[in-house]
Formats: C-alpha cells, sequence, structure tokens
C-alpha cells in the first residue's frame, strides 16, 4: 500500500478475514469521518472522472447523453422522448373526457332539476 492511502481506501480493500459485523462498523467508520484534505489522487480520481458507471449506464454512454441534451438545450429545443410524450397525450385524453363526463353529468342533473321543478307547479 502506498504511504498516500487513506483510512477508506483501506477500509475497502482490507481483507475480508472481520466479522461481517466488525467489517459494518469499519466501513461505517469511514463513511462517516468523510473524504477530503489528504485524500490521494487515485482515490479523487476514481469517485469522480474513472468511474466506469454513471447511473445506470457505462460512463461513456451517460457523457454522450448529457452532450446530446447540451447540444438540444443550446438549440432551444425541448428534451423529451416518446414515453414523455405518450404520457403528456394520455394525460391531456384523460383530463378531456373527465371534463366531457363532469359536464353531462351537470346537465343530466340541471336538466332533471327543472323538469321536476316544471312537473310541481302544473
Amino acid at each position: 500500500m502506498k504511504a498516500t492511502m487513506n483510512a477508506g481506501s483501506q477500509a475497502r480493500t482490507h481483507p475480508g478475514g472481520d466479522s461481517p459485523v466488525t467489517r459494518l462498523a469499519t466501513l461505517q467508520h469511514t463513511l462517516m469521518g468523510g473524504r477530503g484534505p489528504g485524500a490521494s489522487d487515485e482515490e479523487v480520481a476514481g469517485h469522480t472522472r474513472d468511474r466506469p458507471w454513471l447511473g445506470a449506464v457505462p460512463a461513456p454512454v451517460e457523457r454522450a447523453l448529457v452532450q446530446r441534451q447540451a447540444e438540444h438545450l443550446r438549440a432551444g429545443e425541448p428534451i423529451v422522448n416518446e414515453l414523455v410524450l405518450r404520457t403528456e397525450r394520455s394525460r391531456a385524453l384523460r383530463a378531456a373526457i373527465l371534463g366531457a363526463v363532469v359536464a353531462l353529468v351537470i346537465r343530466a342533473v340541471t336538466v332533471r332539476g327543472a323538469r321536476s321543478r316544471r312537473d310541481r307547479h302544473d
């Protein structure tokens, strides 16, 4: 091990001879101790630039997606996909149907109420 390695690197690379409870306590202590001044360049790079995955996709794919989104933003285009468009159309259709049903119910109640008032007066 290099002299620049900190407790976090040692906790991650420590052989697995400890019990799970001891290992968990060590990792928790390391996590709560945080990283910061004193972290080696390799550790910083491992947590920032050299990560193989960003989110749920490989880093190069994520970087390409971010670049494409940035190009859309610079061009003033909205960032949407087909799923978002379908969901919005579906919501709009449901809202229109619900509005029509409510309007028909209100009309039916109003007409029925007017008929019953007219019948009472006759």
